[in-house]
């Protein structure tokens, strides 16, 4: 089995554009994910950037392509959301508890990235994750309380160590054996590297 390291921004726009057809090709081709939330701007800043990627940003174009690529993906999609950019660090250790207590982190993952972009949450407000998770059935409380614990701080903070290790600068970026792919543009390339390692 295939196995994708799936590191993403739990804010960003882009991960939010192309989660679904992530999840979907990643059933097709019976590949599994693993999950890799990252703080993006933290991961950017240490990789020493000297001009950061700017996933907030509410230029025309930018807001012209989100709009495009929902169009595209039959996705709503808030121009520019209510609460945004919001710190995404609890985000990512809701998303790491999620998957130790043995819940579904694709359809966590879904319900935050859709909150931020399309429900108009802010994610970093415990109450909003909360609601958020209830609405797709999850123990929001349960994965809340071990989210806060010291070993899901210390798992989100070697995820970023390791995103800033590999230099992972954009949100979604794709990674399959020796092969990475930056962007949820390019999800039809994963799936030649998928069938690739399949044959």
């Amino acid at each position: 089995m295939s196995v994708i390291d799936y590191y993403f921004a739990p804010i960003s726009g882009y991960a939010y554009l192309g989660h679904q057809a992530l999840m979907d090709l990643a059933r097709e081709a019976g590949a599994q994910v693993s999950f890799r939330p990252v703080d993006m701007g933290r991961v950017q800043k240490e990789a020493g950037l000297r001009r950061p990627f700017d996933e907030t940003s509410t230029s025309e174009d930018r807001i012209a392509d989100r709009a495009a690529w929902a169009q595209r993906r039959g996705l709503r999609i808030s121009p520019v959301p209510m609460h945004h950019p919001a710190d995404p660090r609890l985000s990512c250790r809701v998303i790491l508890a999620a998957g130790q207590l043995g819940l579904d982190q694709g359809e966590v993952t879904a319900a935050i990235l859709r909150g931020v972009w399309a429900e108009g949450r802010n994610v970093a407000d415990p109450g909003d994750l909360c609601e958020a998770l209830n609405q797709i059935d999850m123990p929001a409380l349960e994965i809340l309380r071990r989210a806060e614990t010291e070993a899901m701080r210390d798992a989100a903070d070697d995820l970023n160590r390791d995103a800033i290790e590999k230099r992972i600068l954009h949100s979604p970026t794709y990674v399959v054996g020796g092969t990475r792919i930056d962007g949820q543009e390019h999800i039809d390339r994963l799936r030649d590297v998928l069938g690739r390692a399949a044959a």
